[in-house]
């Protein structure tokens, strides 16, 4: 810790920026930090959930946070300061909110592990908990100016709807400061919305620094078998969802009745649902090999008459030049990184015949209806570039649910780059609509996903 006070007690005020204390905070090399891990080495308090232990005030406030099994902040306001919090231990979530004419909306929840950042510009609205419920979260404080007080402090309880703000008496950023601790305190002064306010089935979960590819293949393994049983009725009972899938079937089959395979791959195939349902559209019969990373739907899809391959698709050797036609549907995005995206594109065109087709859709940077502009946002105002991600990298959870996932938002350009340097030769590009005008064809690239068909 040593080597991190000198870092930030050298500064001058002038050469303080929020820019500034970004790059000094990143630079820290958390594994080589000595911190306790012992609660009674920290400052405790009755009014708060969270232990503090000080370590510098000028030129700014350094401090180190213990945080017990499921601690948490109050929803605070920051105003008139800023900085950054260093996850050193354990594992913890950053929580903003907006609040405006009346109302406190929860905007996006992320995740921060050992080495993970969190933001903290001037004029946030969030609060820190820990998200574990058996080990402590430790946490480094970098802010500037430090703080002599917490007078003007605003804090928010989503349960009561109470709003205050702290004086300077108030020793914690808490509703258990007493009454005299306040210069201004409302019950029901808000209206809150949280994250699924608007019913929505998923919502974005940044997790900080980006998961290694093994990780997120753990993470896919157990969203998709958490969901195994109830995914293919998820589907079929959204109606925007079985429009879009069912027009890229048919545009599949509609191809096979040219191509006419023999010997198809179905990559992520899951249950195998959407293979039936490409055979349902076809005249001509054709056998199918399912693989998929879930074992759980595996067996499902076996238990459907398909010959079935638990993995995930670079760990298994399938025969060269074996398949003519192969489809990667709705899934594509989950490779991990560009690395493995060429690997597998370059996989698919050796498991290929000569004259075989390749289909796949995948999510749309640029649609303005889905997730994609709010990951390019977020990269670039969280920082999420400096840990570990590419733009368009997102991960998610489905509400009600623990798992969690991750998908990759593509450019048609960056697509293009790996199809074209690999060999295949792009048949079709298409957009498709996918949350508004579901399973419409459109000319439109600010609209739906983008769906291929590529040949060897």
């Amino acid at each position: 810790m040593h080597s991190v006070l000198n870092l930030f007690s050298t500064l001058s005020k002038n050469e303080i920026t929020y820019e500034k204390l970004g790059e000094l905070t990143r630079s820290i090399d958390v594994h080589r930090l000595d911190f306790s891990k012992n609660a009674d080495d920290y400052e405790k308090s009755e009014a708060s959930d969270y232990y503090r232990d000080i370590k510098l005030l000028d030129p700014l406030e350094v401090a180190v946070l213990y945080w017990p099994p499921e601690a948490a902040s109050a929803i605070h306001f920051h105003s008139g300061f800023y900085g950054y919090v260093l996850v050193l231990d354990g594992e913890g979530e950053n929580i903003e909110f907006s609040f405006k004419e009346g109302k406190l909306k929860q905007l996006r929840t992320l995740c921060c592990r050992k080495g993970g950042i969190m933001n903290e510009p001037d004029g946030i609205i969030h609060l820190i908990r820990n998200s574990s419920k058996t080990n402590a979260l430790i946490t480094l404080h970098i802010y500037y100016p430090a703080l002599e007080n917490l007078d003007g402090l605003t804090l928010f309880d989503p349960v009561t709807k109470n709003m205050g703000t702290l004086n300077e008496k108030a020793a914690n950023a808490s509703f258990r400061e007493p009454k005299e601790n306040f210069k201004y305190f409302r019950e029901n002064a808000f209206v809150f919305e949280g994250q699924n306010a608007k019913g929505n089935s998923h919502f974005v979960y940044p997790i900080l620094p980006k998961p290694s590819s093994e990780e997120i293949s753990e993470m896919l393994q157990s969203y998709y078998n958490e969901q195994a049983k109830e995914y293919d009725s998820f589907d079929t009972q959204h109606q925007s969802r079985t429009a879009y899938t069912r027009a890229i079937n048919k545009a599949i089959a509609d191809d096979f009745e040219n191509l006419k395979p023999k010997m198809v791959l179905d990559i992520a195939g899951g249950t195998g649902r959407r293979s039936e349902e490409i055979r349902d559209l076809c005249s001509s019969e054709f056998g199918v090999s399912i693989l998929d990373m879930s074992e759980s739907m595996v067996q499902e899809a076996i238990e459907k008459g398909f010959e079935g391959i638990h993995s995930t698709y670079l760990d298994h050797e399938l025969r060269p030049e074996y398949y003519d036609a192969c489809y990667f549907l709705y899934a594509f995005g989950h490779v991990p990184n560009s690395e493995e995206r060429f690997e597998t594109l370059r996989k698919i065109y050796k498991e290929l015949k000569t004259g075989g087709r390749f289909y796949f859709d995948v999510f749309n940077i640029e649609n303005k209806n889905e997730w994609g502009l709010t990951a390019k946002s977020i990269h670039y105002s969280h920082g999420l570039n400096y840990m570990g991600y590419d733009e368009g990298d997102v991960f998610y959870k489905k509400n009600g649910g623990n798992a969690v996932a991750y998908l990759h938002y593509f450019h048609a350009t960056e697509l293009e780059h790996i199809i074209q340097k690999i060999g295949f030769k792009i048949v079709s590009q298409r957009n498709i609509g996918y949350v508004k005008n579901a399973g419409e064809w459109t000319d439109n690239p600010a609209e739906g996903n983008l769906f291929y068909i590529l040949e060897k």
